[in-house]
C-alpha cells in the first residue's frame, strides 16, 4: 500500500545552526569480559559530534563484530545527543575479540571495540544476555530489539526452567513499568517482553531469581517532551486550491478539490496527490465536465470514490454521479433522480448507498431519498415531507441496519430504505431528541466506536433557515453521545469543550480518543475575526468525557475547513474559504494550504510496527498481522479511510477488534457482521499500553 510518509506531508526543514558531523569516538563498552556466544554486560556506545564538541543528531554509524560475533543492529542513527549504540553478542571462541563503529569521512573513524570470551562458569546464577537500552523517554516502552533477557543456569551450569525472574529498579527514584516478572523457558531464558522506566535519571534494573541476582547496564531516562502533553503543528503545505472536499484512497492516494481554482475564478477540478510523489503542487489534475462543488461524496466497497450532486448555482445542486478509480481514472454514472447540494452519501452493510438531502436545481430542499442499488439510482418517496437539512450526519445502526441521522437537528432519527410508509418505499421513526436544545448547524459527529456516536459544537446562526429548530447566538461548546447497542438509546451529556466551535472537525484517533480542530466561537453564518478562530486543537477521552485543550495551529479554518486522519497516525487539517461569509459581498478568506498534526501519542517513544497483513478479510474472519510487538500489544482498532467536507467526515467510522498475541503477531478478528463495520477499506492500528500506535494497514472488509 501508499502509505502517507510523514516526512512528505510536513515537507519540513531543520531550524538553527548547521551541526555537520566531523568525529566520532568511544564512550563506553571497551575492554569488557563475557561468556563466549553470549551478549556482553554493556552496550557499546560512540559519540558523534561536530567541530565544536557537540553531539551531532541524524548521524548514520555502522557496526560490525568480527570473531564470528553479531552486533543487534548493522546501522545506527545517532540521536539528540549524538550517541549511538549497539549489543555485542560474543562469538564462540575464547580469547580477545573485536567490533567496529565506522562513520565515513569522520575523524576517529572506525571505533575499535575489545572484549575477552570466556567459558561459560560452572556455577549458578543469572545472566544478562540483551540489556535495556542506553536511553529512552520517561515511560517509554523499550523497543522489543532492546528488551532485557536474562537466563538463569543450576549450579552445575544447566539452564533452569518454570522459575521465575523479576526485575525491580536498584538506583534512582524511577517506577518499573510493564510485566516485571517472567517464568523461564526450557532454555532457562527470561524475556521480558513490555518493561519501561518512569522517572528521570540514570537507572538500573536488577534482575532477581532466588538467591541469584544481576544488574543491567545503566539506562538514561529523559523526561517526556510538552509535546507528548499537547501534540505539535508541523509548517504550513501550500496548494493550488482550497482542497475542502478530501478523501483518502487506498492506495494512499488524496483526492481533493475546491469550489473555484485560483486565482482565475473558474470551476473547480479535483486534484489526486500522491504524497511519496512531492508536495501537493505535483497532484494531477483531474479535468470534469461539471462543476463538483458541494457534492456528495464518498468511498464505496470496492474502493472507488463516489461523488453524487454538485453546483448548478449557489444553493441549487446538479443530478450528476461520477465514479473515481485510485488513479484518476473516472466514468460518468446515470444520474441521480433529484439535483443535490449538500447531500451525504452513506454505505449500507449490505454495500448499497443512501443519498440524502440536498437542494435541488430549483434550489428546493429535497425531501426524497435516493438509494444506489443496482448500478441504478431508486427513488425512497415513503420518506414524505421531512425536510433534512444540508450534508446530515448519518450512521449505520450496527443494531439493525438501518440509517440513524445524528444531528444537526434536535431530534433524532432512523430512516428505513426498504421500509414503507403510505407515499411508498423508505420510512422514518422518531429517535431521542437531543439534550442541547438548539440546531447543531456545522457541528461534527463521529462513530467513535461501534453503535457509539459523539456529536460536538455547531449552531450560533439565528438566521439559519434550514430547519424549524430553534437556534442560538453562538456557537456551542456541548458535546452528546449515544449508545446505539442499547435497548433504548438516548443522548447523554459528555464533557464540554474549551473553546465553542462552528465550522469545526471532529476526527476519530488510533487510541480511540477525537480530536476537535478549527472552527470559530464567533456567532453568524462565518464569523472571520480572527480574535474568534479557534485554533487549539481539543481531544475527547471517552473513557473519562473530558475534553484537554491542545496545541494550537498557525491558520484561522472555518467555514469550508477539513481534518482528515493519515495512516502515520497524523491528521492534516487544512482548507477554509473558497467562500463569502453570508453577506454576499465578504469573502472568507481562501487558505490554499494544509498543517499537519502531531497528536501526543506520538511523543511517547518507540512505536508498534506491523510488518505484514492481509489486503483483504472477511466479516467474522480470524486473521493474522505480523508484528515484532506482539508481546507489547494491548490493543487493536480500525478506523474507516476518511471521506470529509463541511465539517463531517463520512468515515468517521472506528471499531475495537478482538485479539490474541501469537509468536510472531496478533490474529485479530474481524467484526462479525456489515452493519458494524460497512464493506470498504479500513486502516488497522495495533497500540502499547500508553497508547501509541502503529502506522496503519489498509485492509478491505467484504
Amino acid at each position: 500500500m501508499g502509505f502517507l510518509a510523514l516526512a512528505s506531508l510536513r515537507c519540513s526543514e531543520k531550524t538553527g545552526p548547521s551541526t555537520e558531523a566531523t568525529a566520532i569516538a568511544m564512550v563506553s563498552g571497551d575492554e569488557q569480559s563475557g561468556v563466549a556466544g553470549a551478549a556482553l554486560v554493556t552496550a557499546l556506545v560512540v559519540v558523534v559530534t561536530d567541530e565544536q564538541g557537540g553531539g551531532v543528531e541524524g548521524a548514520s554509524v555502522t557496526w560490525s563484530a568480527q570473531d564470528g560475533g553479531s552486533v543487534s543492529a548493522p546501522t545506527v542513527t545517532t540521536g539528540p545527543n549524538g550517541r549511538a549504540s549497539v549489543q555485542w553478542t560474543l562469538g564462540p571462541g575464547l580469547g580477545q575479540q573485536t567490533a567496529t563503529a565506522t562513520a565515513t569521512n569522520l575523524q576517529g573513524s572506525p571505533v575499535t571495540f575489545s572484549a575477552t570470551a570466556t567459558e561459560q562458569p560452572q556455577s549458578g546464577g543469572l545472566t544478562i544476555t540483551t540489556n535495556p537500552p542506553v536511553s529512552a523517554l520517561s515511560s517509554e516502552v523499550f523497543d522489543p530489539v532492546v528488551q532485557p533477557v536474562v537466563v538463569l543456569h543450576d549450579g552445575a551450569g544447566n539452564p533452569v526452567a518454570g522459575s521465575s525472574v523479576t526485575a525491580s529498579i536498584e538506583s534512582g527514584t524511577g517506577t518499573l513499568e510493564g510485566n516485571t516478572t517472567v517464568i523461564t523457558d526450557a532454555s532457562g531464558v527470561a524475556a521480558f517482553p513490555d518493561l519501561g522506566i518512569n522517572g528521570s535519571g540514570a537507572h538500573t534494573i536488577v534482575f532477581t531469581s532466588g538467591i541469584f541476582t544481576v544488574s543491567s547496564s545503566p539506562v538514561t531516562i529523559s523526561p517526556l517532551s510538552n509535546e507528548a502533553t499537547v501534540g505539535q503543528w508541523g509548517p504550513i503545505i501550500d496548494w493550488d486550491i482550497v482542497p475542502l472536499h478530501m478523501a483518502l484512497l487506498p492506495n494512499g492516494k488524496i483526492f481533493a478539490w475546491s469550489k473555484t481554482e485560483s486565482p482565475s475564478d473558474t470551476i473547480g477540478m479535483p486534484r489526486l496527490w500522491d504524497p511519496a510523489v512531492g508536495p501537493p503542487s505535483t497532484a494531477l489534475k483531474i479535468t470534469v465536465p461539471d462543476m463538483l462543488f458541494c457534492a456528495g461524496l464518498t468511498l464505496m466497497p470496492d474502493g472507488q470514490l463516489m461523488l453524487a450532486g454538485g453546483h448548478h448555482m449557489d444553493a441549487a445542486g446538479i443530478k450528476t454521479t461520477y465514479v473515481f478509480g485510485q488513479e484518476g481514472s473516472f466514468e460518468k454514472k446515470e444520474d441521480m433522480h433529484h439535483g443535490r447540494w449538500y447531500p451525504t452519501l452513506t454505505v449500507l452493510g449490505d454495500g448499497r448507498i443512501l443519498s440524502m438531502a440536498g437542494r435541488d436545481e430549483s434550489g428546493t430542499v429535497v425531501r426524497t431519498p435516493e438509494i444506489w442499488e443496482n448500478n441504478h439510482w431508486v427513488e425512497l418517496p415513503g420518506a414524505g415531507s421531512l425536510e433534512i437539512p444540508y450534508y446530515p450526519r448519518n450512521f449505520v445502526d450496527p443494531k439493525n441496519g438501518l440509517i440513524f441521522y445524528a444531528s444537526e437537528r434536535v431530534q433524532s432519527r432512523w430512516f428505513n430504505p426498504d421500509g414503507t410508509s403510505g407515499t411508498g418505499r423508505g420510512s422514518w421513526t422518531a429517535g431521542p431528541s437531543h439534550i442541547y436544545g438548539f440546531n447543531r448547524d456545522y457541528g461534527s459527529a463521529v462513530m467513535y466506536e461501534a453503535g457509539k456516536i459523539l456529536v460536538v459544537g455547531g449552531g450560533g446562526n439565528p438566521q439559519w433557515g434550514d430547519t424549524p429548530d430553534p437556534k442560538a447566538a453562538a456557537p456551542t461548546a456541548t458535546a452528546e453521545k449515544i449508545d446505539l447497542n442499547q435497548l433504548s438509546p438516548t443522548w447523554q451529556s459528555t464533557g464540554s469543550m474549551g473553546f465553542r466551535r462552528r465550522h469545526m472537525n471532529a476526527t476519530v484517533l488510533p487510541d480511540g480518543q477525537v480530536l476537535a480542530t478549527g472552527g470559530t466561537s464567533g456567532g453568524g453564518f462565518v464569523n472571520i475575526d480572527p480574535g474568534m478562530a479557534a485554533k487549539a486543537a481539543e481531544i475527547w477521552n471517552p473513557g473519562t468525557g473530558q475534553w484537554t485543550t491542545l496545541a494550537a495551529n498557525q491558520v484561522m479554518r472555518v467555514y469550508h475547513s477539513v481534518s482528515m486522519l493519515l495512516p502515520d497516525g497524523t491528521v492534516l487539517h487544512g482548507a477554509s474559504g473558497d467562500a463569502l461569509v453570508g453577506d454576499g459581498v465578504t469573502p472568507v478568506p481562501s487558505e490554499t494550504n494544509h498543517e499537519i498534526f502531531e497528536p501526543p501519542y506520538l511523543f511517547k517513544g518507540a512505536r508498534p510496527t506491523i510488518t505484514s497483513a492481509p489486503s483483504t478479510v472477511s466479516y467474522g474472519q480470524t486473521f493474522s498481522v505480523a508484528t515484532p510487538n506482539a508481546a507489547q500489544i494491548t490493543e487493536a482498532r480500525w478506523i474507516r479511510l476518511s471521506a470529509v467536507t463541511h465539517a463531517f467526515d463520512i468515515g468517521g467510522i472506528a471499531n475495537t477488534l478482538t485479539f490474541t498475541p501469537t509468536a510472531t503477531g496478533i490474529d485479530v478478528t474481524a467484526p462479525a457482521g456489515a452493519n458494524i463495520a460497512p464493506p470498504g477499506y479500513y486502516m488497522v492500528f495495533v497500540l502499547n499500553r500508553n497508547g501509541v500506535p502503529s502506522t496503519g494497514k489498509i485492509v478491505k472488509v467484504q
